[in-house]
């Protein structure tokens, strides 16, 4: 823009110096050739044209100016009407509104008439208010975003707004232009996220799940909390790949937990779940469950994996106590179906025989009869140490 203001002054300069050398010399010229006419009151009708030509081009670069000033306004006039954020101009001496788009009357309440009555301090709640003048009292940063403060509309509610402002001169006065935008939702936004993280991390302690984030194309692996609190591996202890915690799966089951991740990604399943032994920090083996969603990008492929991992050994060992206790009913089971039938049926047959005998009971008969019995009591004895052991294992 200057060097297209300094282009027109010297071409202007270089012009006028033109006409009036060559002017001057052309009248001189016309004044010798013709020496019975005196020609030099041509010298006065030069310099009524050289005004008049003046004059013209100035009145043609004063309207052009003033042209493109009216069009750098209307432009600043339709983006502080038009702007998506609350724009409002005040006086710097006394704080008063001097003047407010039309988004500020649409979000705080008031007519356009009524806020050009107020002062910004009319839009802040009492305990802002005192901040505010300190803040505007002082040297402080502008141009650019300062803080959140509150700001209160017409019904007394109270919002969360983020400002920016710079000086300015309007109509002849110190002021400064505010843009505010109104950042309520996001707050609410923010302190609902704040809320349901701290649900999370409460689920979290309670249920011993982990939650991580998996990228196939970086093969990068997060965590969230409670990694190193179950399983002992601290950021320093852990590389955060795929091949990294494969490794930590125990030896039987690294083959099949590889391959299952593998199909299901591959197969682009919504949905993957295994079971295995995990290795903790200090050696010992965890059973854990693993489950995840298969998040696909824009051209359907695998974006990333977001699961849960979970600490089921208490479960796993639980299940393995009913196995051994349904083991030991197994056997009690034989024992009653096949060896306790044995000396029951003994018995049994040694009395039908002496209901037959009329005579005295033989001795051999009796004998048979007392080692019945005590068979009968033996195992019986043992089927009570059998169960007996179920209870203390529980």
């Amino acid at each position: 823009m200057r060097r297209k203001t300094a282009f027109i002054t010297l071409m202007y300069i270089a012009l006028g110096a033109l006409w009036l050398n060559l002017g001057s010399r052309g009248i001189t010229h016309l004044n010798e050739q013709t020496p019975e006419r005196d020609m030099r009151f041509l010298y006065d009708y030069k310099n009524l044209i050289f005004l008049v030509i003046s004059g013209l081009i100035l009145f043609l670069l004063i309207e052009m100016y003033r042209r493109s000033i009216s069009a750098v306004e209307n432009s600043y006039k339709q983006l502080f009407e038009g702007s998506i954020a609350m724009i409002y101009v005040f006086d710097r001496s006394n704080f008063r509104l001097l003047e407010v788009n039309e988004r500020m009357v649409e979000n705080y309440g008031y007519t356009r008439q009524e806020l050009l009555t107020m002062s910004v301090m009319d839009l802040r709640p009492v305990e802002e208010q005192p901040k505010l003048e300190n803040y505007l009292n002082t040297i402080h940063i502008e141009g650019r975003a300062t803080e959140v403060w509150y700001h209160k509309r017409k019904n007394g509610e109270v919002f969360h707004v983020l400002i920016s402002h710079h000086k300015t001169e309007y109509k002849g006065k110190m002021a400064y232009t505010v843009i505010a935008i109104d950042i309520e939702i996001y707050v609410k936004a923010e302190e609902k996220i704040k809320e349901l993280l701290q649900v999370y991390e409460t689920v979290t302690r309670v249920t011993n799940d982990v939650i991580w984030e998996y990228s196939p194309a970086t093969d990068e692996l997060k965590w969230q909390n409670g990694f190193s609190e179950i399983y002992g591996y601290t950021a320093a202890l852990r590389e955060n790949t795929k091949e990294w915690i494969l490794s930590k799966v125990h030896p039987e089951d690294q083959a099949f937990v590889a391959k299952s991740m593998a199909d299901s990604l591959e197969q682009l399943s919504n949905f993957w779940r295994c079971e295995y032994r995990l290795q903790c920090a200090d050696a010992t083996y965890k059973y854990v469950s693993n489950q995840a969603f298969i998040l696909l990008d824009a051209q359907g492929q695998a974006e990333k994996m977001v699961g849960a991992l979970r600490d089921i050994t208490v479960r796993k060992d639980y299940e393995h106590r009913l196995l051994q206790k349904n083991e030991i009913l197994k056997k009690i089971a034989w024992e009653n179906s096949h060896k306790l039938r044995k000396p029951v049926s003994n018995i049994i047959g040694i009395v039908n025989l002496m209901k037959i005998e009329t005579k005295a009971a033989d001795p051999a008969l009796m004998e048979m009869l007392e080692r019945s019995a005590l068979e009968l009591d033996e195992m019986i004895s043992r089927i009570n140490e059998s169960t007996s052991s179920i209870g203390e294992k529980d």
